[in-house]
């Protein structure tokens, strides 16, 4: 994962509450969304199957130089491929900063169009989380909102493929596991601290209307 500064940048800073205290900050492994969320590996997969194709096609008449020079090109346009899709990578990835507080968490992605969700953990109905082989790994919000979250503003802070109905994503963190637990514990704690507040909010009011004496 790319090292990030101590804190968070001022504008997150700015929106988080004095009395909420930041658990973890980070931004997506640059390789493995190189990979995946750009798509790197597809060209790796396209660049192995045209290399045997091409030893399949002259396997009766097997000559390595030959075969290089018909599979020289390809190197090269896939090998252009990479580096443009690498630059692209790393000009996402550099600015998108993710946050987890003791009360919600906060998204900020985006190069030229910045975008931002600040959502507590109060307004998410179910919390998703996917891994690969690395560690790494996406962890998805489904939110309680009549609000669409706009897919491609979003991106690619989104989890893949579900255009009609986006959800806010963690993409491609290293030590997905790990940060899915102090996400599950700082939500579970919250969630527990609304509802104490709930009770004392009804036992108030029946308290009020006499109801309930002390």
């Amino acid at each position: 994962m790319y090292k990030i500064n101590n804190t968070p940048p001022k504008d997150i800073l700015s929106v988080i509450p004095k009395d909420e205290e930041i658990i973890w900050h980070g931004r997506p492994d640059l390789r493995r969304f190189c990979l995946t969320a750009i798509g790197i590996k597809y060209i790796l997969v396209y660049l192995i199957i045209i290399t045997c194709s091409i030893i399949y096609t002259r396997y009766g008449d097997f000559n390595l130089i030959t075969i290089l020079q018909v599979l020289v090109p390809y190197l090269l346009s896939c090998c252009l491929a990479i580096i443009l899709l690498v630059i692209v990578g790393i000009s996402q990835v550099l600015p998108t900063v993710y946050v987890i507080t003791s009360k919600r968490v906060i998204i900020k992605s985006g190069l030229a169009l910045i975008f931002m969700l600040n959502v507590p953990f109060d307004k998410i109905a179910s919390i998703d989380k996917n891994h690969y082989s690395d560690g790494s790994g996406n962890i998805s919000f489904k939110l309680i909102s009549n609000k669409r979250v706009p897919f491609f503003a979003s991106w690619p802070s989104v989890r893949p493929w579900y255009f009609s109905n986006p959800e806010p994503t963690f993409r491609c963190i290293a030590d997905v596991d790990v940060i899915a637990l102090k996400l599950s514990e700082a939500a579970q704690s919250r969630v527990s601290e609304v509802n104490l507040k709930k009770i004392n909010d009804i036992k108030n009011v029946k308290m009020q209307d006499g109801g309930i004496t002390a």
